[in-house]
């Protein structure tokens, strides 16, 4: 077993990393790192030496070996009602995201879901996930500056320019908005699909979990009705409370 976290004060995330893959028998699985990062990046410097912390203990307590049933628990528990409360505020649908969950939770208890379950139920999840992620508010802005400035400098009007500007920007971010939804949502949902169906947590790395952690905080906070360190420190609770709940193997 390794020392007491408390004896890697003071923790900074570098030393918290060092601590995962360190020669004391606690080392976390490669997703757990990267996630871990996206997360603590977004939190107050003291939430995130305290999160560190929580989770070092629990690494120390399973030992390193971390099951990949709190992959399943976490998004159960915590992403998933995260992303359904972001659809039902902007108008989505959050049964989407309540399906996925419904699946996280069979497995996490321990039944085998199937490839094709996986595929179906992320598909339309992460299509609205994406979209709700994708930067509309500065997008808009920078497509409407642009397209004033062009009809400007051709003759038009200081409100006509305005007008274009706003036209061009509506339908050029709308279009950008849904590539970006669709694009990464047709890369994401086979390959996680894959790993979830495996319970393979290399395959799950592979797939880039901190990245779609990240947008999970943008769809939620993009509004600015919170600050992305407050839906931080949400999930990463949550992950903290997935890993106190597992067993040690």
């Amino acid at each position: 077993m390794t020392t007491p976290a408390a004896a890697v004060e003071p923790l900074t995330f570098e030393l918290f990393l060092a601590s995962l893959g360190g020669d004391a028998g606690a080392a976390g699985p490669e997703w757990l790192k990267g996630v871990g990062e996206a997360l603590f990046e977004v939190m107050a410097a003291d939430a995130g030496r305290e999160w560190a912390r929580r989770v070092h203990r629990e690494l120390v307590r399973l030992d390193g070996e971390v099951p990949f049933t709190v992959v399943h628990d976490w998004h159960h528990r915590s992403v998933q009602p995260v992303l359904a409360e972001a659809s039902t505020r902007r108008g989505g649908d959050a049964a989407r995201h309540r399906a996925v969950a419904d699946l996280h939770e069979r497995a996490s208890n321990g039944e085998r879901v199937g490839e094709p379950a996986w595929t179906a139920a992320l598909g339309p999840a992460l299509r609205e996930m994406y979209g709700y992620a994708y930067p509309y508010a500065d997008a808009y802005a920078a497509a409407a500056s642009a397209a004033g400035a062009y009809a400007s400098a051709n003759g038009y009007g200081e409100d006509e320019a305005a007008a274009y500007g706003a036209s061009y920007a509506e339908l050029n971010t709308e279009a950008n908005a849904r590539a970006h939804a669709d694009a990464n949502a047709l890369a994401n949902a086979p390959a996680v699909a894959r790993a979830l169906a495996a319970s393979d947590p290399a395959a799950y790395a592979a797939t880039y979990p901190a990245a779609r952690v990240r947008a999970v905080v943008r769809a939620y906070a993009e509004q600015d009705r919170t600050s992305a360190g407050d839906v931080g420190a949400r999930l990463a609770d949550g992950l903290a409370d997935s890993l106190a709940r597992a067993a040690a193997v």
